[in-house]
């Protein structure tokens, strides 16, 4: 009997046994604490090869270091150029940087005298006035100057910048004139043969007074030009013009060549007189003449080829106001 129950009891618990086996292998148990997953664990693919006993931060460092998308979650900081480095240098075509150096162009203090323009001082016996010009080849400068009744000037041109010394020793001048009596008008033309600077010189060469410096040439407008024109001469022919004087005031003709031909300047009286006749400068050179009337009158000029010939030429006839 013994022998029987201990069979039945021992079959009991066979059969307990299956039953609880059963039932684990139907419900999973839930996992350990210890065995939770992170984010990483879940996008990271998992190795087949990994052993089930990894801890969660063993998983998490492979994923981390693969995933595309993982980022480090402190921004970085902007890199800043270091002391040493310099920024390169901007600079605009049209508006230059402050901070960029250019090179300034110099100052110049050189006033000259042109075309048009008149000036005039007093001025003792012995004491000058220079004037800087701007000489262009072959184009003509006429400075007229008319002094006051006791003063008698003479009048210089010389190369280059001479305004430190109105008297420049051993320097010669390009053209002069000292032709008129005390109180009466001077006229100076000339021709530069150079582009450049040229000085004019008005010295008192007697008495004292003030005067007036005029300058011209052949084709700048300036107040008081009555005829400024390029005009020709057939052989054998000539060309007049008339002119009315601004009451008592000069009248100035100056008539250049362009060519070899050697033309003369007649002046004429309203009623024919000759009154004064230029032909002193040779083939191609200017002629210049000027009156001086008692009251407002009409002038003839007349500009003839001394010879004969053909002849084309620049010609300025000034009534000064």
């Amino acid at each position: 009997m013994k022998r029987i129950a201990l069979l039945i009891i021992m079959t009991a618990l066979l059969a307990g046994c299956g039953g609880a086996a059963e039932r684990d292998a139907a419900t999973p148990l839930p996992p350990a604490p210890t065995a939770a997953l992170s984010i990483g664990d879940a996008l990271a693919p998992v190795a087949p090869t990994a052993p089930p006993a990894e801890t969660a931060a063993d998983a998490a460092l492979p994923a981390a270091s693969v995933a595309p998308t993982a980022e480090p979650t402190v921004e970085d900081p902007p890199i800043s150029p270091s002391p040493t480095d310099e920024p390169p240098l901007e600079v605009s075509l049209t508006d230059p940087s402050p901070t960029a150096e250019f090179p300034s162009p110099e100052p110049t203090s050189v006033s000259l005298f042109g075309p048009g323009q008149q000036d005039g001082t007093s001025l003792v016996a012995g004491e000058a006035v220079a004037y800087l010009v701007d000489g262009r080849p072959f184009q003509p400068l006429i400075l007229f100057v008319e002094p006051g009744n006791e003063l008698n000037v003479t009048l210089a041109a010389y190369v280059g910048d001479q305004t430190g010394q109105t008297m420049p020793e051993g320097v010669m001048p390009v053209a002069s004139a000292d032709n008129a009596l005390t109180g009466r008008p001077e006229i100076l033309v000339f021709s530069p043969e150079s582009s450049g600077l040229y000085t004019l010189v008005i010295r008192a060469a007697a008495g004292e007074g003030s005067f007036v410096a005029h300058l011209f040439d052949l084709t700048t407008p300036a107040r008081g030009i009555a005829v400024q024109q390029a005009d020709t001469l057939e052989a054998g022919a000539e060309k007049t013009y008339e002119v009315a004087s601004n009451g008592p005031r000069p009248v100035i003709v100056a008539a250049d060549p362009g060519d070899q031909s050697d033309i003369a300047v007649d002046i004429l009286a309203d009623d024919g007189t000759m009154l004064t006749t230029a032909n002193y400068s040779g083939p191609g050179g200017v002629e210049t003449a000027y009156v001086l009337p008692l009251g407002a009158t009409t002038y003839t000029v007349k500009v003839r080829e001394a010879n004969g010939g053909p002849s084309a030429f620049q010609i300025v006839i000034i009534a000064l106001e």
